[in-house]
């Protein structure tokens, strides 16, 4: 079976919002290209859409705790959006689902973070 190469790419909804969407395999040798998307300048919400990945290794999910406990230092939200494929399966036998607000579409993420932005305010 060949290897999905991974991609990320950034797609900013508003200025306060981003979305990172993956696709392909995340894995110990593409989970620093991950990392490298959600590195640098971030908006107040960040959401990461793994809907597309076939493969997330435990390298990824370290990625993912990391930028959410950056988002969470720098008191951004953050928040994965992924449905009942094998990121979500992953997610949440790994315990992450629990620690990372996760949610089965990317129009539930985006309603509920950018709400909760918007309350704050």
């Amino acid at each position: 079976m060949d290897r999905l190469p991974l991609s990320t790419r950034r797609v900013e909804f508003r200025e306060d919002l981003v979305v990172i969407r993956v696709t392909g395999e995340v894995d110990l040798g593409s989970a620093p290209q991950l990392a490298l998307a959600l590195g640098g300048a971030l908006p107040p919400v960040t959401v990461v859409d793994l809907t597309q990945v076939a493969f997330l290794a435990v390298a990824g999910l370290r990625v993912l705790v990391a930028a959410m406990r950056r988002a969470s230092t720098e008191g951004r939200r953050f928040g994965l959006v992924a449905d009942d494929r094998l990121a979500l399966r992953v997610l949440r036998m790994s315990g992450v689902a629990a620690s990372i607000p996760t949610f089965e579409s990317l129009s539930d993420a985006l309603r509920e973070l950018a709400a909760q932005d918007t309350v704050r305010d």
